[in-house]
């Protein structure tokens, strides 16, 4: 729907169309003052959703969110339009700065090399995928070198998944290690056309070529490790994996891929199945170089076609698209790849006058729900011995917070450091390798940093790999290795939240989201990393007690993604113990609390992750029973269930 006939709809909604408000708290806590238009404007919007049709006890989702297709289409969300936003905002700021050689922002740190990246990306008129292989360093023979001098250099741009796996990963809060370990997942290459072509010393037909890759990963599957979590790594050291593995060269595989002129026999790694990474090694040591190595470098290119919104992956399989939307794919292209310069720009050009508002009442907020969050622990309803419950509340006392996602307390020389560890040039291929080298040269210079201060400033924030499934800056998250929770710019806007929101509209989503990610830290499978992010056995001690066993067996349905349900509801009802701690705050302000609440799951179709958004508010809801207070749901309607789960 266009902006325009948007807010007609919304002006066409009368104050005197809405239920009573007159009792509503009009107060701004945490601001000198909040403009009543913003709100007034919000609350239209929120009742322009419902359905007065719909008995909320019966249905609060249909209820809440019964207009919201009729209004906003088919497959849009909140979410979704939050982020179109912040990628338009990114296109208007490249277009701008084309069109004025003389804007300021041409002078900000990366800029310029973001303008150039984001001018490849939208020139591209088809994927060629030889130009890839030609921007890499000088390769070793194909038809002689050892297999893992290719690997080891494909290594340097993040790719490590077939043969063995030498990769370096964010370890706790304040640590990345290097992990070594076999494949651990059943191989499987498409190899198409376009790949193919762009192989050197095609010796074979394309067929040809994919049964002898076809027939040397029946030969991989068989020594792969089996795909189950990595809960089985080892601390050795480069000497132990040497003497137990001595058929491989490890100093020069890890000095190429890791760019060291050297690594000490005592340096430390995480090792996972070393007998598994030895039968594995004997094996390809025994084949043919060339197959291994044009298999490498097949599956590297297919790796890069498949990286989250890669341009030359949409393109490889269906028609060019239209100059807006290749601008849009480069955007959301360059916000997964480029992730410490985007969000620079983005906070430097567009955030930085908003953030000291939202940073007050945001923070807040959050500091309110530990305060109660440290009282329900106290209060140990499960019979937990006391130092696992003050191990879980010294956890939520050092949970951090991070708005943007920026790194904390830097100048501008940190960025300018940036701009000159990053190279770009003229063509998309040679700038997508450019941006992924920077990446992982950066994790790999971290693991090896001595500096705490200077390490301590990547650590306030989490800079996300290129290769992440998802958006992950959709929607906040808590992030288990560094114990904290991060606010994407995407939430810190309209429609889920403002600085001069009134307190229903406030706590109703902002308080529920940061609630929803403090609980995580407390789900069946991430209440076992500690205060700093490393692995105890808090579960193991959990399931000892049956009231605890109890409480999550209640909950557990196996259609459901259980580590989002137990977040859902017992976000939720930290949030509202949070706020609504007396029955006369709860109904003069409850309305606009729930609604509030229910306008971040309209639309949502769920994911492997989630559930429907339907599925998840009124789930959450029914084991709320001041919601059923609020609504007079009666005991037993599907609003008030009968049965309620005493997760935390």
């Amino acid at each position: 729907m266009e902006r325009g006939l948007w807010l007609l709809l919304l002006l066409s909604i009368s104050i005197e169309a809405m239920p009573p408000t007159h009792h509503l708290n009009q107060s701004c806590p945490y601001q000198n003052q909040c403009n009543p238009a913003i709100n007034w404007q919000h609350i239209r919007r929120l009742e322009s959703y419902v359905r007065r049709d719909v008995d909320p006890c019966v249905d609060f989702y249909a209820y809440a969110c019964g207009n919201w297709r009729r209004i906003h289409g088919e497959g849009g969300t909140a979410t979704t339009i939050s982020e179109a936003q912040i990628n338009q905002r990114f296109e208007d700021l490249f277009l701008r700065l084309l069109q004025d050689p003389r804007a300021p922002e041409h002078g900000y740190p990366m800029q310029q090399k973001l303008l150039s990246h984001y001018q490849s990306c939208t020139a591209l008129t088809s994927p060629n995928l030889r130009q890839y292989l030609q921007h890499l360093p000088p390769l070793p023979s194909l038809d002689t070198s050892h297999w893992m001098q290719l690997v080891s250099i494909l290594g340097r741009y993040g790719y490590h998944d077939h043969y063995v796996q030498i990769e370096v990963r964010h370890h706790n809060i304040s640590q990345h290690m290097i992990f070594i370990q076999p494949h651990n997942h059943i191989l499987s290459l498409n190899l198409t056309r376009e790949i193919y072509e762009a192989l050197p010393q095609r010796h074979l037909c394309f067929h040809q070529l994919k049964d002898m890759f076809n027939r040397l990963e029946v030969h991989l599957n068989r020594l792969a490790k089996p795909n189950i979590a990595d809960d089985s790594f080892h601390n050795l050291t480069l000497e132990e994996i040497r003497r137990r593995v001595p058929e491989l060269d490890w100093l020069g595989a890890l000095k190429r891929q890791l760019n060291r002129s050297s690594v000490n026999a005592d340096h430390s790694f995480q090792v996972d199945e070393l007998s598994a990474i030895r039968q594995l090694i004997l094996y390809l040591n025994r084949q043919d170089r060339l197959l291994l190595n044009l298999y490498s470098l097949a599956r590297f290119l297919s790796h890069l076609l498949k990286l989250p919104h890669n341009p030359l992956g949409r393109q490889s399989s269906s028609p060019l698209e239209s100059s807006k939307s290749l601008s849009i794919a480069c955007i959301r292209h360059m916000r997964r790849t480029l992730y410490l310069p985007m969000i620079y720009a983005y906070e430097r050009v567009y955030y930085a006058q908003q953030r000291p508002s939202d940073e007050r009442v945001i923070h807040s907020v959050f500091t309110e729900l530990k305060d109660q969050l440290v009282q329900t622990l106290d209060q140990n309803n499960f019979n937990l011995n006391r130092g696992l419950v003050e191990a879980l509340q010294t956890k939520v006392l050092g949970m951090r917070l991070n708005v943007g996602n920026v790194p904390r307390n830097v100048t501008e020389d940190f960025f300018w450091a940036a701009d000159r560890n990053w190279n770009v040039g003229h063509d998309f291929h040679e700038n997508h390798l450019n941006s992924l080298l920077y990446y992982y040269s950066l994790t790999a210079e971290l693991e090896d940093n001595p500096d705490a201060t200077e390490k301590a400033l990547w650590y306030s924030f989490n800079n996300h790999s290129p290769d992440l499934t998802d958006n992950i800056d959709a929607t906040p998250y808590f992030y288990c290795l560094g114990n904290i929770i991060i606010i994407p710019y995407s939430y810190a806007q309209l429609p889920f939240y403002h600085s001069e929101f009134w307190p229903a509209m406030l706590y109703g989503d902002l308080a529920n989201t940061l609630g929803h990610e403090m609980m995580h830290a407390f789900d069946t499978d991430l209440v076992d990393y500690d205060v700093q992010g490393n692995m105890r056995d808090y579960s193991e001690q959990l399931q000892q007690q049956p009231l605890y066993v109890e409480a999550v067996k209640c909950l557990n349905d196996s259609s459901v993604v259980l580590n989002e349900r137990t977040s859902d509801v017992s976000g939720s009802r930290l949030a509202f113990r949070t706020y609504m701690k007396d029955s006369q705050s709860r109904q003069s302000n409850g309305r606009y609390y729930f609604l509030q609440f229910s306008h971040f799951f309209c639309g949502d179709e769920g994911d492997r992750y989630h559930d429907m958004g339907s599925t998840r508010l009124n789930y959450a809801l029914s084991q709320m029973p001041q919601f059923a207070e609020y609504f007079q749901c009666a005991r037993g309607t599907p609003m008030n269930s009968a049965t309620q789960c005493q997760f935390w």
